[in-house]
């Protein structure tokens, strides 16, 4: 060791002091632990070791040229740039002055595992070229799959390699021919073509999506996917991200569809040009820096579509049925127990015809303040002020501003085992209607009154216990609470009074929901439950186990109006349990029991199992017509009732993974959607085998059915070629 050190450092010092007096020379270490020079010649044997900027390099031998200031290596040859870059070669020639480099047969790899195996590969200034090349991602004596090139190049400062007529193999198998191909080397980001999305369906013929990712800056990057299905159109989509300076990103996705006029008839279709535009941000912080202790947030999430293709069209088969979307936009801020919130909401209803007749809340805004002590500590108090704009094209709108005060004392008994809790909650409400002037009031039948008002004091007793107990082999807890309300005080106009409140109640189980359009619905306002007194009784128990597991859990609430019947009649009964005894067995369900109908309303069971490389899932829901429900009939004739069973496995089976996934409408006894996916992965390369079904509604021109249903079937074969890409293809086999 102590001659390799010497004779290394009078190799490093003999070469530096010759390049001090040549200005042509590079400064480089080289090392080895046999050196030897004759002439100009320094010959390196036994870990011969070269040291060039950030370049590192191993050989069985270095021969350099102090004079042509040429660099042989021979043997074993590896050379390693940081992480990022790995070479074996045979022999490599360096010229020190213009880093011209040719290795012979050589071998590189870079940090994500793509390498290239080449008998000659030139580089000139961390380019490199090469021809008659395998480019992988496997292992190189036995690549799954890989690409034979007749010349191609590598960029390791830009990081992204290009080839020409490449031929992709699965082993031996020619499957794909490329005439040019261009890559990133690298997860970082930069603008190109990504991997295309096509396929044949029985609807829309060929479907071809070409994305185009540009990212000019490290801010923001924008997505262009021009789109050509050839039985339906033409169309694209745009989606735009950046950055703000806390690296919160804001999504803007818009997209346009052009469907031919034959296609449009074909299927009854409502819309010929689809359209949408959504816009998604979050921002925590947004004032806080200009006021002491204050922190806030802001969130948005708009969405606007003529159709529901608008979502589908997006990737090549995309599922979406979703009829109902939600746009938020949210302001909060908080500033110790003082909270305020501004909120826009935007209802979009697609299973109408249009959306002229929903209730939008364009704003709310909210003054609160939490739960705080006022003079003694058990005596507490809170606030709360809203002020919302509820509007629509047709139809009745209103203003409404509200203030709520509850005022409370609490106290504890019994060592602490029971808390009693007396509460007097102060709420006052001012209503002003807008496009009122065909409003009726359901009852009177007279137009309704466009200032309404609302004022009411309720007291409250709650009685709450919890009991914990640790046992041998598991830890049980139970909470037991009661709840009384009753009112105190109230004052309302006569459209806010019960009388009115039961009239719309009569006239709902009469009328269709276009005759109740011109009344008056106090519902919409105020919950009449606030001014009955009402007993609200709540259990629950859970188990765990030593380690802090839950084994069982079980809940049930009621809620009895004291001098209603008919309204405790309509209160559902609800219970829920929750079973995980057995390590990998989960048992959960709820139901809710109609002691108007004497039978259960509503119930949902699932049922899973995750063990043995086995993953299950059982799902069952059941939900009445509510129409049943208000009638009080137990089986109408013209009842619509939900149910619905879904069930999905998946398992590995070693040689390949198995999922599937099936729901089923009871109700209507047919399969509403289902998949089984076969898949294997092979570190390097992956591929996947889909057969699906699935119902979806579409949006017809037909007054008396404007959504229809079609049934899609298809088989979709995607192929993964890590870490370079992946790439599918769907084949619609029939639509109905």
């Amino acid at each position: 060791m102590a001659r390799f050190v010497l004779v290394s450092l009078c190799c490093t010092a003999f070469i530096l002091a010759d390049s001090a007096t040549n200005t042509k020379s590079r400064i480089f270490e080289l090392s080895a632990n046999s050196v030897s020079t004759k002439d100009n010649i320094v010959i390196a044997e036994e870990n011969a070791f070269l040291l060039s900027e950030d370049v590192y390099m191993y050989a069985d031998k270095i021969t350099y040229d102090k004079e042509k200031e040429n660099v042989i290596l021979e043997g074993n040859v590896r050379i390693y740039r940081g992480q990022s870059l790995f070479v074996d070669a045979k022999r490599v020639d360096i010229d020190m002055r213009t880093k011209h480099t040719v290795l012979t047969p050589a071998y590189f790899q870079n940090e994500n595992g793509i390498w290239v195996s080449s008998k000659e590969i030139v580089n000139t200034d961390k380019a490199y070229s090469f021809n008659k090349a395998i480019i992988s991602g496997c292992d190189i004596q036995f690549p799954i799959w890989h690409l034979n090139t007749t010349s191609g190049t590598y960029d390791s400062q830009r990081e992204y390699a290009s080839a020409w007529n490449s031929r992709l193999y699965l082993g031996s198998l020619p499957i794909f021919y490329l005439p040019y191909f261009r890559f990133p080397t690298s997860t970082k980001r930069s603008s190109g073509l990504l991997i295309p999305e096509f396929g044949i369906t029985s609807r829309d013929g060929f479907a071809y999506m070409q994305p185009l990712y540009i990212a000019p800056f490290n801010q923001w990057d924008i997505t262009l996917t021009p789109q050509h299905r050839s039985n339906r159109g033409n169309g694209g989509n745009y989606e735009f991200r950046i950055a703000d300076e806390q690296n919160n990103i804001a999504h803007l996705r818009t997209g346009y569809f052009e469907q031919y006029k034959q296609y449009i008839n074909t299927y009854d279709l409502r819309n010929r040009y689809i359209f949408g535009i959504e816009f998604d941000y979050i921002r925590l912080g947004v004032l806080g820096g200009l006021f002491k202790n204050y922190q806030d947030n802001f969130y948005a999430s708009i969405i606007y579509m003529n159709d529901l293709e608008y979502k589908r069209l997006q990737r090549l088969s995309n599922a979406f049925n979703t009829r109902l979307n939600a746009s938020r936009v949210n302001y909060y801020g908080q500033n110790g127990n003082n909270y305020l919130g501004l909120y826009f909401k935007y209802f979009l209803d697609l299973s109408q015809v249009d959306n002229t007749n929903t209730m939008q809340t364009l704003p709310n805004l909210q003054l609160h303040h939490y739960i705080d002590t006022l003079f003694f500590e058990n005596l507490y108090y809170s606030l709360d002020v809203q002020s919302k704009n509820i509007t629509r094209q047709e139809g009745y709108t209103y203003w409404q501003n509200s203030i709520s005060a509850p005022l409370g004392l609490q106290t504890s008994l019994f060592k602490e085992y029971l808390s009693v809790n007396a509460r007097l909650d102060l709420f006052a409400s001012q209503i002003s209607l807008g496009n009122a002037d065909s409003v009726l009031n359901p009852l009177q039948s007279a137009p309704i009154k466009r200032q309404m008002t609302y004022g009411a004091a309720n007291y409250a007793i709650e009685l709450n216990s919890d009991i914990a107990k640790s046992y041998k082999h598991f830890f049980h807890t139970m909470h037991l609470e009661g709840i009384y309300d009753e009112p105190l005080y109230r004052y309302t106009s006569d459209a806010l009074n019960i009388q009115t409140y039961n009239a719309y109640s009569e006239l709902a189980k009469s009328m269709s929901s276009a005759s109740l359009q011109m009344y008056w619905n106090p519902n919409d306002v105020l919950d009449m439950s606030i001014a009955q007194p009402k007993l609200d009784l709540k259990f629950s128990t859970y188990f765990y186990n030593t380690k802090g597991r839950e084994l069982m859990f079980y809940r049930i609430y009621q809620r009895i109006f004291t001098e209603n019947m008919e309204l405790t009649l309509k209160q559902s009964l609800r219970q829920e349990l929750g079973v995980n005894l057995i390590d990998g067995i989960t048992l959960s369900g709820n139901v809710f029991y109609s002691h108007n109908i004497h039978m259960f309303e509503e119930a949902s069971v699932a049922i899973g199992f995750n063990k043995f490389g086995i993953s299950s899932h059982i799902n069952y829901f059941f939900k009445l017509d509510s129409q049943v429900l208000n009638s009080g009939i137990s089986d109408p004739l013209n009842a619509k009732n939900s149910s619905f069973l879904r069930a999905s496995l998946g398992y590995d089976f070693g040689y390949f993974q198995f999922s599937g996934n099936v729901g089923y409408d009871i109700e209507n006894r047919y399969f509403k959607d289902w998949y089984v996916i076969l898949s294997r992965d092979i570190r390097c390369f992956g591929v996947s085998l889909k057969f699906a079904t699935d119902v979806r509604p579409i949006l017809t021109t037909r007054p008396d059915n404007p959504i229809n249903t079609i049934t899609n079937q298809y088989i979709k074969v995607e192929f993964r070629f890590v870490p370079l890409a992946g790439i599918g293809f769907t084949q619609r086999l029939q639509s109905q």
